[in-house]
């Protein structure tokens, strides 16, 4: 297989120098289970949205919407004011469980009212149903392993298409059901799921997966979403292997990322643990985090929702010029218009405030002498905490 050679001939130098940007079609870098009302057990107190957790890193994260009613007006405006949009999951509104008969031993069906079911929720937010406040709309988890026919994911595609036809659409597959699988030409992005790998970017079942899944592309301009284990499941995982293995994982899923042109996307699987002795990744030994951390810095400079549509030749009345980068005594932070002190935060790389000032027009210098040398991010907020600009710089 081409593929299979060419990216055994590029993971050792992938891994060696991993951390280079990556390539600019790479652009999303996301957790599963963010905002789905969901509480990691392994942890008090109760918590069921993570988005603080995890925005210096990432610049997507799923919630969930439960039903026709459910209002994400709030939830929506939160994680983009974090400079995160939505992988807005929603089935509920349009599938329910029927059966035991499907392939993983539940079978859904489409609601006979969906439409009005759909209706119901868009006119209770239509406010955030946007380009701009949602990235995707991740229409079915495992279909065709859950039972859902081609004409259903058809219908549900087709039908949140005539009504936001800007706004990308994606599932992920069950990766016993590839070779089954058919992907409807209104759905611009798929994936699959299969957990437990060493090295995905050499093993060949799963590139073989992978193939087979492009080979089922219905248009040149269809996508994929890399999902990556980044959690710990004695369950996925052979007898002996330890939690901190995964960071070795994580980077093998972005050598691969890096070496499939038809790869935009990584999605880790899954932020919060599921159940009592399941680690999510925000549980995972420090090591694992910090590889995490590092690999979502790096996508997300690619792509941050905060900063798209502003022009480098332009600089709204908003916007500071924040020099020199690389650093080394100090940073500054000058506004072209509009003097009022605003709030500075510096992130360092596994999302830990390292400093923190308020910023005005005599008092816009930062002093750089007590931090280490490496990259660092920073966010600057009006007196409302909303976020004017964020950005990072290199500390030399």
């Amino acid at each position: 297989m081409k593929k299979t050679l060419l990216l055994i001939c590029l993971t050792f130098f992938v891994s060696e120098i991993f951390s280079q940007s990556p390539p600019a079609r790479l652009k999303y870098f996301g957790f599963a289970i963010v905002d789905c009302g969901l509480d990691d057990p392994n942890d008090i107190p109760v918590l069921t949205n993570y988005i603080n957790e995890v925005d210096t890193f990432s610049n997507v994260a799923q919630m969930c919407a439960g039903n026709p009613t459910d209002t994400i007006i709030t939830r929506v405006n939160l994680m983009n004011s974090l400079c995160v949009k939505p992988i807005l999951s929603v089935s509920n509104i349009f599938i329910y469980l029927a059966n035991t008969s499907g392939p993983s031993g539940s079978n859904y069906d489409l609601y006979p009212n969906y439409q009005t079911r759909w209706d119901s929720f868009k006119l209770a937010n239509a406010s955030v149903l946007n380009a701009a406040q949602i990235e995707v709309f991740y229409i079915c988890d495992e279909p065709t392993w859950n039972g859902v026919t081609f004409t259903e994911l058809s219908t549900i595609s087709s039908t949140i298409k005539a009504d936001f036809p800007t706004i990308p659409q994606m599932f992920v597959e069950a990766y016993t059901e590839v070779n089954n699988v058919q992907i409807p030409t209104t759905v611009d992005w798929v994936g699959f799921d299969h957990y437990g790998i060493y090295d995905v970017s050499t093993d060949a079942n799963y590139l073989a997966w992978l193939d087979t899944l492009e080979s089922k592309f219905s248009t040149p301009n269809q996508k994929i979403w890399l999902v990556f284990d980044d959690e710990w499941n004695s369950g996925f995982w052979p007898s002996g292997w330890q939690p901190d293995t995964v960071k070795h994982v994580v980077q093998n899923y972005y050598n691969l990322a890096i070496a499939d042109t038809n790869v935009i996307g990584m999605a880790g699987f899954t932020w919060p643990g599921l159940s009592a002795g399941w680690l999510g990744a925000r549980s995972m030994p420090q090591n694992v985090i910090n590889k995490t951390v590092q690999i979502g810095q790096l996508i997300k400079a690619n792509y941050n929702p905060c900063t798209v549509g502003i022009k480098n030749t332009e600089v709204p009345k908003n916007e500071f010029y924040v020099f020199p980068n690389p650093a080394n005594d100090k940073l500054n932070f000058n506004r072209s218009q509009n003097k009022e002190q605003v709030h500075l935060i510096i992130y360092g790389a596994v999302g830990n405030t390292i400093l923190q000032r308020e910023i005005n027009e005599e008092l816009n210098a930062v002093s750089l002498r007590d931090i280490s040398e490496g990259m660092y991010f920073y966010r600057l907020t009006d007196r409302n905490g909303n976020i004017l600009q964020s950005g990072k710089f290199i500390k030399e």
